[in-house]
């Protein structure tokens, strides 16, 4: 009977993770932590507090991201050249109507208008710029959570404090994350609810309190947005004051002086 070879037995067998395919993987894994947490630092010391700067400029200065006043309010309303519902008259057809004749005849009974309800050009422009800081703001959150997550040790019993800070970074980083999404989520919620408006505007334009609804919106969206941008320079900059005070604890969360019970 042939007796079976033990693994790792002087039988020439590599281990799996010394392996000229695992070596190189190893080499380019170190690679991308060392250029992510290249990225971070830059991100943390150098585009962080330049965010914060020029964001309070664009609020402090830029007369887009003012609140707005009863002055500088949209007057709602559609374009005036407004053409009649209609329907084409299908009735003096001199010949009796087929299927697809009957199909083409429905397609030319569907209402038909020239209505033209403009958007709120201002809040278009605000909304540009917003999106614009968004996308930013989440590209360096990501690259600086990641980066941190990485720094976490392994587990162990005792030191672990650093580790309590690192895990509470992550969660802050996170929490900036959901609400950048969430000023995302709003613009769309706002182009819905005031397309429905506008229609009625449409629809009845008689009724005065469309057209103010649709107004009141709108203020109620340029608010929001003055807001959302100030949330955004705030996450910043307590995200930047939280890293640097902490930067240690979050690079080394675990001293190796360091003893329990001293």
């Amino acid at each position: 009977m042939v007796k079976k070879e033990k693994a790792g037995s002087g039988s020439g067998t590599v281990a799996a993770d010394s392996t000229p395919a695992a070596l190189e993987s190893k080499a380019n894994i170190l690679e991308l932590r060392k250029r992510i947490a290249v990225d971070a630092e830059k991100i943390v010391h150098e585009y962080m507090p330049a965010k914060v700067l020029e964001l309070t400029r664009i609020l402090e200065e830029d007369d887009l991201f003012k609140y707005p006043t009863d002055n500088d309010t949209l007057k709602v309303g559609c374009e005036e050249n407004v053409s009649k519902k209609r329907k084409l008259d299908t009735m003096d057809s001199p010949k009796s109507p087929r299927a697809e004749d009957k199909a083409a005849a429905v397609d030319s009974t569907i209402v038909k208008s020239n209505v033209v309800c403009p958007c709120n050009e201002v809040i278009l422009k605000q909304q540009k710029v917003l999106k614009g800081e968004i996308q930013s703001c989440l590209q360096m959150l990501t690259k600086v959570k990641i980066w941190i997550q990485l720094n976490i040790p392994k587990v162990e019993d005792g030191n672990n404090f650093g580790v309590s800070i690192q895990e509470e970074t992550v969660s802050e980083l996170a929490k900036a994350e959901d609400t950048s999404y969430a000023l995302l989520d709003g613009i769309n919620k706002y182009f819905m609810t005031r397309g429905k408006l506008v229609s009625r505007v449409a629809k009845y334009p008689g009724v005065e309190d469309y057209a103010a609804s649709v107004k009141e919106l709108d203020r109620k969206e340029r608010v929001n947005l003055c807001l959302s941008l100030y949330d955004l320079r705030n996450n910043y900059f307590t995200i930047f004051d939280s890293i640097t005070k902490n930067l240690d604890k979050l690079k080394t969360p675990r001293s190796a002086t360091s003893l329990p019970f001293t």
